[in-house]
């Protein structure tokens, strides 16, 4: 998927991508990007031009003296700049319809189901220290490819409700997606979730609603994975009151060695605050905490487990946007120039993905061992590319190594 201004020089090919409903004329017209041709032609000199300064990573200047050379456009840099700003909704919509066209593809489906990972990544303008633009992402794991984007600056906080869902969806999401009131409108939409927590996330009850004590439960575990069914506090109760959301809280020990890694990272990161870790902390450390809506008789507490390991996915994919298409490097500050950047960064990064096919599964982790068969173990910190995964081959396609996971024979799926 390495982006490469050659590209541009493929323009058949590349426009050959775009769906064929989407007119590019009609849309940059409704949307203000082209309203009359002076400088540039037309929308699709447009689109190149954005192509080339964001998709390609060209200056300002240096677009300007291709679409000079290339007899594309004759415009000057502050030209271009504006003409960038206000194309930047219309590029957006070229995204979206790139990532629909692809989504018209029968996916795969396990048991019934359309597993799907959601995440964020954050994008910085030139000097910043901290998020500035966050990309949030749906994942679909069984095609490999994005199926949502929506970008926002550094106050859209990431959240379930950033997807749209249908039924039979499964979304996988990590410590952040835990919160009380974005879990319901899912089980609404007919999707369920499998969703990382930790002990103090969200408020748990019992099923009853009398209070329910984590460590308690966790402590009374005897094997190394098992669940109990508890009751989620969504806030303030409503008129009328809903019925009370009844999940199930999957727990898994974690090996005497990842306990100890986490909680030495949690003892470094108090140190670097000049504070002492909270002792609940460190004894939530020694486990791996899952809310999930997903019935049991169907779904056992291995299988969640094995299923939130595939969120692993959509790591890979940012790494992919990032180390070989470049998203990290942003180089605009100005707002409507930097989202006019991204968005064609990303229409490149989808385009390329394309061409070049499927992207292969790759682990975050050593070799693998392609003749195991037995469910892989969620891994003790997801950041941890290091860790060994036992028993599972991460050279076959997802949707295949789906299919090892069969649901109980007595479920209805």
């Amino acid at each position: 998927m390495k982006i490469r201004p050659e590209i541009l020089d493929q323009w058949p090919e590349v426009s050959a991508r775009f769906p064929a409903d989407f007119d590019l004329e009609a849309t940059a017209r409704a949307r203000g990007a082209f309203t009359r041709a002076r400088e540039v032609k037309n929308a699709q000199g447009l689109l190149r031009l954005a192509l080339a300064y964001g998709g390609c990573g060209m200056s300002l200047r240096e677009t300007c003296a291709w679409a000079e050379a290339g007899g594309i456009a004759s415009l000057s840099d502050p030209s271009l700049l504006d003409r960038l700003c206000k194309a930047a909704p219309w590029l957006g919509d070229i995204v979206a319809a790139l990532i629909a066209e692809q989504a018209k593809v029968p996916a795969a489906r396990w048991a019934g189901y359309r597993l799907r990972a959601l995440d964020g990544t954050s994008i910085c303008e030139p000097g910043a220290d901290r998020t500035t633009w966050r990309l949030h992402v749906g994942y679909d794991l069984a095609t490999g490819q994005v199926d949502q984007v929506e970008l926002t600056d550094l106050h859209g906080a990431e959240n379930l409700q950033r997807l749209t869902y249908r039924p039979g969806d499964i979304v996988l999401g990590d410590r952040c997606y835990a919160r009380p009131r974005d879990l319901r409108p899912v089980i609404d939409a007919g999707a369920d979730f499998i969703v990382r927590t930790g002990w103090n996330s969200l408020r748990l009850l019992q099923p009853n609603g009398e209070p329910f004590d984590l460590f308690a439960a966790l402590a009374a575990q005897v094997e190394q994975e098992g669940e109990v069914q508890v009751r989620i506090h969504e806030g303030p109760a409503e008129t009328p009151p809903p019925e009370p959301l009844m999940l199930r809280l999957v727990v898994r020990r974690k090996d005497p060695e990842q306990t100890e890694a986490d909680q030495k990272r949690l003892l470094k990161e108090a140190r670097k605050r000049g504070k002492q870790p909270d002792p609940r902390s460190l004894e939530a450390a020694k486990y791996i905490l899952l809310l999930t809506s997903l019935p049991a008789d169907a779904f056992p507490p291995t299988d969640i487990l094995t299923l939130y390991r595939f969120r692993w996915q959509i790591e890979l994919a940012f790494k992919r946007f990032k180390s070989l298409a470049g998203l990290d490097m942003l180089p605009a500050k100005k707002p409507e120039l930097a989202r006019a950047w991204i968005y064609a960064r990303l229409i490149v990064a989808i385009i390329a993905e394309q061409i070049a096919g499927q992207v292969p599964d790759s682990p975050p982790c050593g070799p693998a061992n392609t003749t195991g068969s037995k469910p892989i173990a969620l891994a003790s910190h997801e950041d941890r590319p290091g860790h060994h995964l036992r028993g599972h081959s991460w050279t076959t396609p997802v949707a295949n190594r789906l299919q090892r996971l069969q649901p109980n024979p007595s479920s209805p799926l």
